[in-house]
């Protein structure tokens, strides 16, 4: 695949402490890259550094095969062929959304491609109104339609879903996809939600106090985790000892403890019968039933070990009840 971003080696600090450490990655042309990770784990540094707003202590960030940061070279934000779509959306409040758009550098100059934008982005009829008189989703899609009037070859989006309701996010976050992926745009998301990056991404970075722990595909990343720190990031999940699926041909060794571990989410514990006997399995007392509307949360304690099991028809379950559970790991 064609690279159109190349980050080596990249590292930097603050007052001696590394919010980045020898990071490298490439994205390719086309793909929504995410890069996630927990607070301080170093991800909007790393949009900084490549957007130009700081200055890396080491390391290499090519872009379309030019050189805009290494040892001798830095090239000024305003030189380089990539936007970026900041958190709180930084539209001027003293300027309609249609002169938000064209203050772009190369917009006045791309005048057909933003009329398509606009209405691709369904902003035609907000043109002539100020942000504040628009909602947050539509703030949003001015943004983005902003970044893309200058028809980079990279977009940079830092948090861009973080301000919206859960009821907003998923409509925008979907539109989201849609334009991109129509426009064929190459796209570096820094997000600290993982449904963004399992429902957006086609690839995606794991960042842990500056360092890359890993990069694969969302899927891959939410079913083989390489460490805790990963499996906890995308969502519940129980660590339970590799000893007892000893088949799994995914774990980890647990940093506490030094064993090895494997990640298994609540919906792959299923009730023992007849038809799963070759699965992995595990024997559990019920200490806790919670309906939640579709399915049950059942909690349950095996020696020192409590886990979770997302059963779909538990209704029959008591508490007290011990029960075998089959583990679906694939």
């Amino acid at each position: 695949m064609n690279s159109i971003l190349s980050v080596s080696n990249l590292s930097k600090t603050y007052n001696n402490i590394y919010a980045l450490n020898s990071l490298s990655f490439e994205c390719n042309k086309g793909e929504i890259v995410s890069v996630v990770g927990s607070s301080g784990s170093g991800k909007s540094t790393l949009l900084k550094l490549i957007a130009g707003l700081e200055i890396p202590d080491n390391g290499k960030i090519v872009l379309k095969d030019k050189p805009i940061n290494d040892e001798s070279i830095f090239v000024k934000p305003e030189k380089r062929d990539c936007d970026i779509v900041f958190q709180d959306f930084s539209l001027f409040p003293n300027m309609t959304v249609d002169e938000n758009i064209y203050f772009g550098k190369n917009a006045p100059n791309n005048k057909s491609m933003v009329g398509n934008l606009v209405s691709l982005a369904n902003i035609s009829d907000t043109l002539s109104r100020y942000p504040h008189q628009i909602s947050g989703g539509q703030q949003q899609r001015v943004a983005l339609v902003r970044a893309l009037a200058n028809n980079p070859s990279l977009l940079l989006m830092d948090e861009p879903l973080s301000h919206l309701d859960s009821a907003l996010k998923e409509k925008v976050r979907s539109e989201l996809l849609s334009i991109l992926k129509k426009l064929d745009m190459t796209v570096l998301i820094v997000t600290h939600d993982a449904e963004d990056a399992l429902t957006i991404s086609d690839k995606t970075i794991v960042l842990n106090q500056g360092r890359l722990e890993q990069v694969d595909t969302p899927r891959n990343i939410y079913k083989y985790p390489k460490s805790e720190y990963v499996a906890r990031l995308f969502g519940k999940t129980n660590i339970l000892p590799l000893k007892l699926m000893p088949g799994s041909k995914h774990s980890f060794k647990q940093k506490s403890s030094d064993n090895k571990m494997v990640s298994v989410r609540p919906h792959q514990l299923i009730i023992e019968s007849g038809t799963n006997s070759s699965l992995p399995k595990i024997k559990g007392q019920i200490t806790n039933i919670f309906n939640n509307g579709h399915s049950y949360n059942v909690e349950a304690k095996c020696e020192d070990l409590v886990f979770m099991a997302e059963i779909k028809n538990g209704s029959d379950l008591k508490i007290g009840e011990t029960v075998t559970f089959s583990i679906e790991l694939d």
